[in-house]
């Protein structure tokens, strides 16, 4: 293995653990109640069902909907 294979290895495995460690701290933190988005307060029954909620039914519908479409048509 030369340096460059080396180098290449390290990388990904740096990577790897910092998006570990975001995963991690991102869905231990409990949701505040308010939504991201918006600002407005996020419903009772999704906060029961995810008590990790980061955004309101709304705003989450439109940035599923804005991921899917991203991923049928590709970045704009």
């Amino acid at each position: 293995m030369d340096d460059i294979d080396l180098a290449a290895e390290r990388t990904d495995m740096l990577n790897a653990a910092a998006i570990q460690a975001v995963l991690e701290r991102t869905e231990s933190v409990l949701s505040t109640g308010i939504c991201r988005a918006c600002n407005d307060t996020i419903e009772p029954e999704r906060l029961q069902a995810n008590p990790y909620a980061k955004h309101c039914r709304d705003c989450a519908d439109e940035a599923e909907t804005r991921a899917r479409l991203a991923r049928r048509c590709g970045p704009r």
